[in-house]
């Protein structure tokens, strides 16, 4: 058995953790607090323990918002290559309880470590603050391994946490945001909000299940015919150098709509302005090659020069870019506008910019991530039928 403190820089918490994931091949956290601090302190040695095989499984707390989403979502990133390691988020309900434990469990073979005492995953909890901690090496046979194991095991069961998926973090960071208020007057945010600190699919899942099956690939075939028919069209664009107003107008009338002609891509908006568009045909003609050029590149940079670029286009905006975008690869690109920015903030619980005008590139690619893990979710082929079910719940809302 060994007593831990921070007292120097040759023995503290940071340095028994570390020793801990250079000697076993298992490791469990389970922590309150998890700050950006504590992981820049150890992804170097969490990443070697990755990338040798090792497995861990890392839970955290939210008790007064402390846990910082950016770490969330750090971890979230760090993980997606291995697996069978996994990031937690402890479920809140402060009517009943604090999650506050201070846990590092490790193992191997029949080899174990306990360490067992005050110290988060932060910077002052690793190496700066007062903390102890005991640490005790065990075998898997000892009831020390036993009952903490299990304990851990208890923590992470789906009755008392949920797996970070994108959406849990989502919805915690927007907890996060209003607890920051609240913090300040160092109380805990009234327990009313509990409802919304729920981290499941149930709503969306909801409305998925009123999504009739023949109904939903019915209008999914119709979706995925009109984007093959619009990518027509915006190659006739692309493709040609000469191109005038005249042709212009009626190509992009084919795509939003006009008083003749039935559109391919659903927006009211698009349809309204779409003559402000039309003295820019050049300007859109060079967008459009852009986004086909760049489609197989990384969705926030894609955007983010995109957005820049209709930016010269009068009467269009991020919502033609994100059209553009997902006509070409509906794989990777989704479509950015009011319907599912509503459905994803008030079914799904998750903290967005409330307009698409304020999304920067590095806010495209995590909303992305997030419709990509609701495709998964629930079973939806690509970004194209994602955006018809949040169409069809953004109705059943309104």
């Amino acid at each position: 058995m060994r007593f831990i403190t921070n007292k120097s820089d040759a023995e503290n918490h940071l340095t028994a953790i570390i020793d801990g994931l250079d000697n076993f091949n298992i490791a469990y956290f389970a922590v309150a607090f998890l700050k950006m601090s504590g992981y820049n302190s150890l992804l170097t040695q969490l990443s070697d323990f990755l990338k040798k095989g090792g497995k861990i499984k890392i839970i955290a707390g939210q008790y007064f918002a402390l846990t910082e989403p950016k770490a969330l979502y750090a971890l979230f990133n760090l993980l997606q290559k291995y697996p069978s390691s996994k990031l937690f988020l402890a479920k809140a309900d402060i009517a009943k309880s604090v999650f506050h434990p201070k846990l590092y469990l490790y193992k191997s073979f029949d080899n174990c470590r306990v360490i067992s005492g005050s110290a988060n995953l932060t910077k002052g909890g690793l190496v700066g603050n007062q903390e102890t901690s005991l640490s005790v090496d065990c075998t898997k046979a000892d009831g020390i391994w036993r009952d903490a194991a299990d304990y851990f095991e208890t923590l992470t069961s789906p009755e008392n946490a949920d797996e970070a998926s994108l959406l849990v973090i989502q919805q915690y960071e927007t907890f996060y945001e209003q607890q920051k208020q609240a913090n300040k007057m160092v109380r805990p945010i009234p327990i009313k909000t509990k409802a919304q600190l729920a981290f499941n699919y149930d709503n969306l899942i909801k409305h998925f299940k009123k999504f009739n099956g023949s109904e939903r690939q019915q209008n999914f075939n119709n979706k995925l015919n009109n984007y093959k028919k619009a990518q027509d069209i915006l190659n006739l664009i692309a493709d040609n150098p000469k191109l005038t107003r005249k042709q212009f107008e009626p190509l992009l009338d084919n795509l939003v709509g006009s008083k003749d002609v039935d559109s391919l891509w659903h927006s009211g908006s698009l349809y309204r302005l779409r003559k402000f568009v039309y003295p820019y045909y050049n300007e859109f003609r060079q967008l459009v090659l852009y986004i086909r050029d760049h489609k197989s590149d990384p969705a926030g940079i894609v955007f983010e020069k995109a957005k820049e670029m209709v930016s010269f286009i009068e009467g269009a905006a991020v919502n033609y870019v994100t059209e553009i975008m997902m006509t070409y690869n509906s794989s990777n690109f989704a479509n950015l506008n009011k319907n599912p920015i509503t459905v994803l903030k008030e079914e799904g619980g998750v903290k967005l910019k409330s307009h698409s005008s304020s999304f920067n590139g590095s806010d495209y690619e995590k909303y992305t991530l997030l419709v990509k893990e609701v495709c998964f979710k629930l079973g939806l082929k690509n970004m194209l039928e994602a955006d018809s079910f949040f169409n069809e719940i953004y109705w059943d809302l309104d």
